[in-house]
């Protein structure tokens, strides 16, 4: 494995045992805050700049290659553009990525969490066929596992669910358009005003 993906890796999930990271990553992959973004700035922000301009796209050819350059394209984006448009630059690139992968069965050879960011840029997508895609992937994901990570694949399976809401209600996703110059519609702007989820943006 090329050593620049053992890093994006190793930093995204450290050591997994049954498919969970030993260490805790919750703050790392949910939490919004200027340290952990700053961090992925110094050690990751060449690498993304890399990955923006197709230079790793032969990262692709493996299924860990392809899980990297995803978070690097859709995780990493958000933590190095938070709260602007580039922020949803690549989401196109890191979508097609994914579901190539799907189509390969690239997710088929991944754990439980790394396939949980391999199907993020479905979660993200706007278009209401990809959310049910990540619906469809992450139940069949779910059979066979139990304990601990059963429980969080169905955390990661609810949290799904409400951005497919959300597109089914709206058609796109409300809290992005702001910085991507879009009207709100009447509805849009009462639920935005009624508190709505942001997802770190």
């Amino acid at each position: 494995m090329h050593p620049e993906i053992s890093q994006v890796l190793y930093f995204w999930f450290g050591e997994l045992e049954n498919g969970l990271p030993k260490q805790p990553k919750g703050k790392l992959w949910f939490g919004a805050g200027e340290v952990i973004d700053q961090e992925i700035r110094t050690h990751f922000g060449q690498l993304h700049q890399r990955a923006e301009r197709g230079e790793l796209d032969d990262w692709a050819t493996t299924s860990q290659g392809r899980l990297a350059l995803i978070i690097l394209l859709d995780q990493f984006s958000r933590n190095l553009h938070r709260g602007v448009a580039q922020a949803f630059a690549n989401d196109d690139k890191a979508l097609a990525l994914c579901k190539q992968g799907i189509e390969q069965g690239d997710d088929a050879e991944l754990s439980m969490s790394e396939k949980q960011f391999f199907y993020m840029p479905l979660q993200h997508s706007e278009s209401l066929d990809d959310q049910q895609l990540g619906v469809q992937m992450l139940t069949k994901m779910m059979q066979g596992l139990s304990g601990q990570t059963l429980k969080e694949a169905e955390g990661t399976l609810k949290f799904q669910q409400l951005h497919l809401e959300i597109i089914e209600r709206f058609g796109r996703f409300p809290h992005r358009n702001q910085v991507l110059g879009r009207n709100n519609s009447a509805e849009e702007a009462e639920y935005l005003q009624e508190g709505a989820p942001r997802f770190g943006q």
